[in-house]
């Protein structure tokens, strides 16, 4: 990896806020909110692993082109993988999550990760880690996307079954009760 790729930030994605956005046919715009934060050039990762839970569920991944998909295979990433799986996974679910969390670990990056349990798994562990609502509500924040698009945008990802702690239209004032805008 070269010393430019360590110093920018970096979002590692998980399956699901991918899935919905894909599902919800917004990858696009999930894309463009990732894309900078605070001025500056992010990095957007995910691994094989997420990837492969995506085709597995017969979505069409050709609007990835903007994440970079990275192996867990290293011996460092093994390490993690193996601590990371004991923390948030069964022996079948969670380990696009396990993964997404090991090379997060190892990289320096921020995972991205919907599931509450695993978000405060990976904060308990001292891993930087936030929900898919964040990287939205930090692109209305630098005036990326309009309110009425952010709601739309989390409207649509909740008509496909994410589970978010906000009925339709209520985007706006639950970020701002978490402080987020």
């Amino acid at each position: 990896m070269t010393a430019a790729a360590q110093s920018t930030p970096a979002l590692v994605w998980d399956t699901s806020p991918l899935f919905h956005a894909i599902k919800a046919d917004r990858i696009d715009l999930l894309a463009d909110f990732a894309r900078e934060w605070q001025g500056v050039t992010r990095r957007n990762i995910t691994t094989a692993t997420v990837v492969h839970e995506l085709t597995h569920a017969n979505l069409d991944i050709s609007g990835l082109d903007w994440l970079e998909v990275v192996h867990v295979d290293g011996l460092d990433e093994l390490g993690a993988l193996v601590r990371w799986m004991a923390v948030v996974s069964g022996e079948r679910s969670n380990q696009g999550e396990a993964t997404v969390l090991a090379w997060a670990e190892v990289h320096g990056g921020t995972a991205v990760i919907d599931d509450a349990d695993a978000r405060r798994a990976a904060q308990k562990h001292g891993l930087p880690v936030q929900g898919s609502l964040r990287v939205l509500a930090e692109a209305l924040k630098e005036d990326r996307v309009t309110e009425y698009a952010a709601n739309a945008f989390a409207d649509a990802l909740a008509s496909t079954g994410a589970r978010y702690p906000f009925g339709p239209g209520g985007f706006l004032a639950w970020a701002q009760r978490m402080g987020m805008l």
